[in-house]
Parts: C-alpha cells; sequence; structure tokens
C-alpha cells in the first residue's frame, strides 16, 4: 500500500480469539432478535426467547456458554485526564461507547486488573463529569449484557479528541462479557437512533466529531480495513485499521479502482443500502428490494435462506447441519472447487475471497461456512467475511456506504 497523511488507528488481532462458528451465530440470534428459519438446536418459543433443545429433547433458555461476543478486533482509546487507555471493539452495529469502570463489583474490578487489563476509573480524571439520572442497558436479544451510569469525558481515538463526549461506565456486566480477555467496552459507529441511553439519547462519537468539527465538513467519515491472519505473509502483512475524517488514498491507488459509492439508510440507525443481487459461478440472481448492512462487529456474513442453499449446493459434500446450526463443508476441499461468490454494493459486485468461505473449524474433517441464514431478518448481514476483503468508507456527511476491492495476492488463502 502507498504512503499517506491519513493517520490510521491501529487495530489489533484478538490472539486468544478461538472462532466458533455456532457460538459467533448463536450471538447474532441475540444481537439482531433473530428467529432462525432452519431446523437445528436453537429456536425462539412463543415469547420469542432463544431456546437450545437439550439432549433428551426439552428445550432450555440459551446461556452465556452457547455464544461467543465477536470481540475479534479491538482498538486503543484513550479516556479522561490524564488519559487511561482501554481496548474497545469498533461496531458499526452498535451506537454505544461504553467501558469496564471502577463501577463493576470489586471482585471483577480486582480480576480484570490482575490479568493485566485496563478498567476506567472516573475518580482519577479531573474532566470526568457525572450525568446523573442517565443510565444505559445493552440488550443482546432477550440477555442483558452490560448496564450502568453515564458520564462525559475526552475521549481521543488516533490524533482526535471529543470533548465532553458521553462515556457509558459498567457498572454490571454478563458473565460472557467477564470472561473476554481483549476488549473492554464497545465504541459504537452506528447511527444515535439506536443509543441506549435513557431518559435521552446522546451523540455517538462519531455525530460529535462531526458537531465539534473534529473532522473536515467534507471527510465526515470513518474508514476500514481489516486484515486477515490468513494474509500474514502477504504485502500488507495482514495488519488492520481504521481513520476518522480522511481516506486512505494509498489503499485506494493500490486497488487499481475507484471506490464504488452506494446511498445508506439509516432510518433503522444502521448502515443499511442496497444489495440487488448475487452472482455464483457466473450466474447473476436478482434479489429486488434486497438490504444489507455493514458490521464491523460481526465476524460472519448473513444472507437469505435462498442464497445460502445456492452457495453451498455449489460445494461437493456442503450439507446443513442441524447440530452446528449452520452450513458445512468438507475441510480439503480445493481452492478451485469452491465457487465464485460475490455480492453488489449497490451497482458494484463485490467478489467474497474464498478463504474466507470457511470461517472455522467444525469437527476433523468439517468446517462452518462463513456465509449463513439470517433467519427471519429482513435485512443481510455484510461482517468481517465480506469487510475482510474490502476498504470500507462510512460516510456520515454524505450518506453513503463506499467500497473497493482489495488488492489480495492470495485470496484462495495462504500459499504453501
Amino acid at each position: 500500500m502507498g504512503l499517506s497523511n491519513i493517520l490510521r488507528v491501529p487495530v489489533h488481532r484478538n490472539a486468544n480469539y478461538k472462532a466458533d462458528g455456532t457460538k459467533s451465530l448463536v450471538y447474532l440470534f441475540h444481537k439482531y432478535g433473530i428467529g432462525p428459519t432452519k431446523a437445528g438446536r436453537f429456536h425462539r418459543n412463543h415469547e420469542h426467547v432463544l431456546m437450545k433443545r437439550q439432549i433428551d429433547g426439552s428445550s432450555a433458555q440459551v446461556t452465556t456458554d452457547d455464544q461467543q461476543n465477536d470481540a475479534f478486533y479491538t482498538c486503543p482509546v484513550q479516556f479522561g485526564t490524564p488519559a487511561q487507555t482501554l481496548d474497545l471493539d469498533l461496531d458499526s452495529g452498535s451506537a454505544d461507547l461504553w467501558v469496564w469502570s471502577t463501577h463493576l463489583p470489586s471482585k471483577t474490578v480486582e480480576a480484570a486488573m490482575a490479568s493485566g487489563a485496563a478498567v476506567f476509573d472516573p475518580d482519577n480524571s479531573s474532566t470526568f463529569k457525572g450525568m446523573p439520572g442517565s443510565t444505559w442497558q445493552i440488550r443482546y436479544g432477550d440477555n442483558s449484557a452490560a448496564s450502568g451510569t453515564v458520564g462525559t469525558d475526552n475521549v481521543k481515538i488516533g490524533n482526535i479528541t471529543i470533548e465532553g463526549q458521553a462515556v457509558e461506565l459498567a457498572s454490571r456486566i454478563s458473565s460472557q462479557l467477564q470472561n473476554q480477555t481483549e476488549s473492554r467496552g464497545l465504541f459504537g459507529l452506528a447511527f444515535g437512533k439506536i443509543n441506549t441511553v435513557r431518559p435521552k439519547a446522546v451523540h455517538t462519537p462519531l455525530e460529535n466529531m462531526i458537531l465539534q468539527q473534529d473532522i473536515p465538513a467534507s471527510q465526515e467519515l470513518f474508514t476500514c480495513y481489516l486484515g486477515s491472519y490468513k494474509d500474514k505473509n502477504d504485502p500488507d502483512h495482514g495488519q488492520s485499521f481504521y481513520t476518522f475524517g480522511g481516506i486512505d488514498e494509498g489503499v485506494v491507488q493500490s486497488s487499481g479502482q475507484p471506490i464504488s459509492y452506494t446511498p445508506i439508510d439509516n432510518s433503522e440507525g444502521f448502515w443499511m443500502f442496497s444489495s440487488p443481487s448475487v452472482v455464483i459461478n457466473g450466474v447473476a440472481i436478482e434479489l429486488p428490494n434486497n438490504q444489507a448492512i455493514a458490521d464491523t462487529g460481526t465476524t460472519l456474513m448473513l444472507v437469505t435462506d435462498q442464497i445460502c442453499d445456492q452457495i453451498y449446493g455449489a460445494i461437493d459434500g456442503a450439507e446443513y447441519s442441524e447440530d452446528a446450526m449452520g452450513w458445512v463443508f468438507p475441510a480439503d476441499t480445493p481452492a478451485e472447487n469452491l465457487p465464485t461468490v460475490s455480492f453488489a454494493v449497490g451497482s458494484k459486485q463485490i467478489v467474497i475471497e474464498k478463504e474466507h468461505l470457511s470461517f472455522a473449524a467444525y469437527n476433523s474433517t468439517m468446517v462452518f461456512g462463513g456465509i449463513q441464514s439470517q433467519g427471519n431478518l429482513n435485512f443481510n448481514i455484510f461482517g468481517d467475511v465480506f469487510l475482510q476483503g474490502v476498504y470500507a468508507v462510512f460516510d456520515a456527511g454524505n450518506k453513503q456506504f463506499g467500497v473497493v476491492q482489495r488488492a489480495d495476492p492470495t485470496p484462495d488463502g495462504p500459499q504453501a
């Protein structure tokens, strides 16, 4: 990639992350309230509660052990004066900025500090101000994952300092989040409509960057370049970064293509855009009125059952597994036998790199596919399986989403 004057905010991959396809999918069921449309171990009851079928045939409510928070990438963010640095999950599918704080139970704080993790202490920041009466609560489907109080402080990411940013302080978190070893909170990059602070929602970091003119009026955007560990020997070494207030033209130039933009619909708080077609092995399938969202906080890619059937129908030995709750295929399938699949972002087709059609091992002979069913959700979710193949531009000022296919010398996976 060429040189650029834009500051790249570094992204760290969670070295302790162990991909589990089923758990990541169940996490998405919770995050988006999805009802599965395929048979399997998980289903929603009449009260819309996500349930898991037990060995004896009975059903029990899904627990934190059945799902996996998708904090695969984290970024360092500084809070307060003097600065306290926490590694957060940057999530374009959420609109809350929340952090582990010293308001959590003392045992939780002590355990975090003993592991070397930072926990934000508002008492040690001279610029922190409480917001009496304001509370927040993150819900993933049926479960409340985190909740607490709210205050304002200076927040710095990269070379941008946001003054008086609302910071949601966790005073309670689920056991699942307590077991995370990397992320100590969430940096929401969706739109404020889905912010959970009550009685009145607060501005997101991106909204405040714009309001405070921390980023140019002509560049009210952020960009995302998510690398893959599978590309560690490529020229970009599989590295990842974000930029705020500018586009890294070096990445665009190295792609050899211009950025393709399409309008977004942010009425539901998401980065939602039209995805009107998919092409599988050269055969185009039109998807009238189909919508998708770009979600940096999701590892998988979720699409309709129709498209899943078509994709996995093109892979010898692929099958839908009720136990895995998703599509699996033989681990020894050579790249040349995998289908070439592309999805439209507006009018631009973006190819899913074959190395990402496989998400994680399912057992000793099969892998869990990176593209799975969206269930009864009425839009696709383009997570990391999609984003790892593009340079993405989230342009709030012009209400558009832009992508350019990245130059990847090894799209089929590491070379022997």
